[in-house]
């Protein structure tokens, strides 16, 4: 995000230019860890590679919707959605393209930069369109209660705009009453080491980085804590304690794309993204450590 130029200036494309390599970037804006499991999962077993390409609309279908409950207010998002007066809404539904194919086949490495832990993703059917799509569970604004490890009541949820009115409100509810940090970091643990030896089983070369380690450091203390299993009953469970998860996956105690780039001194976006400058460091970072793995030497 924020970049002037994403195509040519994102830490992806530096790097895949560098090496002379086909660059596939599948990042989704607002998209959690598990977003980024489903997608190396389809995309590796797809066995169809894609080149990234600049974002092109392909049609769009205007419809229109009874203005409620979906469009009480505060119940729908202005960028989206117009209510033409007190009876019904409208909603155009605008179908893009990113990629374009490139060719059958494998990806040789895959670069995983995993996002914060308290994002997910849902798929739900349109009330709208009726169409299904995956949607994403995030925050516009999150503040970490450190007793119960949930979002502090000002928090604020960020979730889809198509759900029936109900639903959303549940939603919202689901992501600040239920879910907490210790579930959301041990899920994320699931779906990096899903993810890891997935491609180890593939025989592909994986990376594996943090936007930012802030949401990581000062939490992964708590995977030394006692937990159970429990249904009528109490017992012991087999979660892995932080020494065994950081030996499986390291990169959990390494520093984040976004906290380089504001020890380094680069500029962040108005929005809070990594600019240029940063996107440049990344890329040397990974190209280093492309280098040091010697994933693409005649030998391997």
């Amino acid at each position: 995000m924020e970049l002037k130029d994403k195509l040519v200036s994102r830490f992806s494309n530096l790097v895949a230019r560098e090496l002379g390599m086909h660059e596939w970037n599948e990042g989704k804006i607002g998209a959690g860890n598990d977003f980024i499991q489903r997608t190396v999962f389809n995309a590796v077993l797809g066995n169809k590679l894609h080149h990234s390409t600049s974002i092109r609309n392909q049609k769009a279908i205007m419809h229109e919707y009874p203005n409620k409950p979906l469009a009480q207010k505060g119940n729908f998002h202005q960028r989206y959605f117009e209510a033409d007066n007190v009876s019904k809404g409208k909603y155009q539904q605008t179908i893009q393209s990113t990629r374009q194919p490139y060719k059958d086949g494998k990806p040789q490495l895959v670069v995983c930069m995993w996002s914060g832990i308290n994002r997910h993703e849902i798929l739900r059917k349109s009330q709208i369109t009726s169409d299904w799509s995956w949607t994403i569970g995030t925050w516009a604004k999150f503040l970490l209660d450190p007793k119960s490890l949930k979002a502090l009541p000002q928090s604020i949820p960020y979730v889809d705009n198509q759900l029936v009115a109900g639903d959303k409100v549940h939603l919202e509810e689901y992501l600040k009453v239920i879910r907490n940090a210790h579930m959301n970091l041990r899920l994320t643990i699931g779906n990096m080491l899903s993810v890891k030896y997935f491609l180890e089983a593939q025989g592909i070369h994986q990376l594996h980085y943090l936007f930012s380690h802030g949401q990581y450091r000062p939490l992964l203390p708590i995977l030394d804590w006692e937990v159970y299993e429990n249904t009528n009953n109490w017992w012991e469970s087999l979660d892995m304690n932080r020494k065994q998860i950081v030996t499986e996956l390291p990169f959990l105690e390494s520093q984040g794309f976004y906290d380089m780039a504001c020890n380094n001194g680069k500029p962040i976006g108005a929005k809070d993204h990594p600019l240029e400058a940063a996107h440049a460091m990344m890329a040397e970072r990974i190209i280093r450590d492309i280098e040091t793995n010697e994933f693409f030497t005649k030998d391997s």
